[in-house]
Parts: structure tokens; C-alpha cells; sequence
């Protein structure tokens, strides 16, 4: 009996496979294939669906908003607590926090008091002799003298010989405003005299 006929009558079909592929495919030829008798498995009416793919099947899905109220709630919600969420972590990066370290407690006190000194170097008049600035004296002494006007005392500006008004009067204002925001501050340091004292002069 020839080959064809042979193989018609036992059902054989000759199939090879192709890594890339990932299922069996039909073979032309029996040298490159593997013989199946697929007269022991069930009729398909498609041929090679029913194999199994290593390939994932995608599925169309449709989807509707059936209730929109309920929809618009989902999305209000999402919305406020993304907005709550980007609040708190705001307030956590500017609100102060509070540090009780005791090496910037004594940096502090060190930066206020050269702060301050700098008004004990700037006075002017009968200098006072328990100023921590030891190398000033007295000055300007018979300032006003030649207007008949007393204006010893004071400060001068910036190191100078000179005495200017509004300068000193803003100086002084923040630096007294200073003292009643910061009291306390002022009195933890051991600077609170002190601070008074160049407010008086």
C-alpha cells in the first residue's frame, strides 16, 4: 500500500515545533517532525486552537459607569485625601521643631553677646568702666557745646565719629522690641541686663 494512502487510513500527521512559536505546527515531512495519532483525541472544529500557548490571550472588556453619584463620591474623596496627605507632610517641613541641645544654647549665647557688645563699643559719652570693651574711654564730651544743647551720650554709627538720629532711634527700636518679644530668651542666656542697659544708654 503506498505511503499516502497508509497514512490516511491511520490518521498520522506529522508535526515539528518551533521554540519562537510556542505550539505544535504541521509538518510537510516526517524527517523533521514527531507522529501523533490524533485519532485518539476528540474532533476540533478549529485545528490548533485547543493547543496550549505559553502567550497570554487578551480579553476586550467594556466598562460603563452605571452609577455616577456614587462615581463622583469615589473621585471627591480620592481628591481630599490626596489634598490631606500633601497638607500634613507640608506642616511636618515648616513648622519649627523643637531642638532642646545644649550646644546651640551656648552658641547662641555667644552670638548675642558679641551682638551686644558691638552697642558697648559705639558709646559715646562718659564710658562706663564695667564695659566689657576695656580699650574705649570717654568721648564726645562737649558734644552739642558750641549750640548751647547737652548731647553727650548716645551711640556712634558704625565705628565712626558720627551720630545720626533716625539710624539710632530704628536701632534702638527693633532692639527694645527685641527684649519684650524675647525675654525670656534673653534671661535664660544671662543677657537680659545687659540688653536693658545698652536701651537706656
Amino acid at each position: 500500500m503506498p505511503p499516502t494512502k497508509e497514512l490516511e487510513k491511520n490518521h498520522v500527521t506529522y508535526m515539528h515545533t518551533v521554540s519562537e512559536a510556542g505550539r505544535l505546527l504541521p509538518s510537510s515531512s516526517r524527517w523533521n517532525a514527531i507522529a501523533l495519532d490524533f485519532s485518539l483525541t476528540p474532533k476540533s472544529s478549529a485545528s490548533y486552537e485547543s493547543l496550549p500557548s505559553q502567550y497570554p490571550k487578551s480579553v476586550d472588556c467594556n466598562l460603563v459607569i452605571t452609577d455616577k453619584k456614587h462615581f463622583h463620591i469615589f473621585i471627591f474623596v480620592t481628591v481630599a485625601i490626596i489634598f490631606a496627605i500633601i497638607a500634613v507632610a507640608l506642616l511636618v517641613h515648616f513648622l519649627p521643631q523643637k531642638h532642646n541641645h545644649q550646644d546651640s544654647s551656648i552658641n547662641l549665647k555667644l552670638a548675642i553677646n558679641q551682638a551686644l557688645t558691638f552697642y558697648d563699643a559705639q558709646k559715646s559719652g562718659n564710658y562706663p568702666k564695667n564695659s566689657p570693651v576695656k580699650y574705649r574711654g570717654d568721648s564726645g564730651l562737649k558734644d552739642g557745646n558750641s549750640e548751647k544743647t547737652n548731647l553727650i551720650g548716645g551711640y556712634y554709627d558704625s565705628g565712626n565719629n558720627i551720630k545720626f538720629t533716625f539710624t539710632t532711634a530704628y536701632t534702638m527700636t527693633l532692639l527694645s522690641w527685641s527684649a519684650m518679644e524675647y525675654q525670656t530668651k534673653y534671661a535664660d542666656i544671662d543677657e537680659l541686663d545687659h540688653v536693658k542697659d545698652i536701651i537706656r544708654w
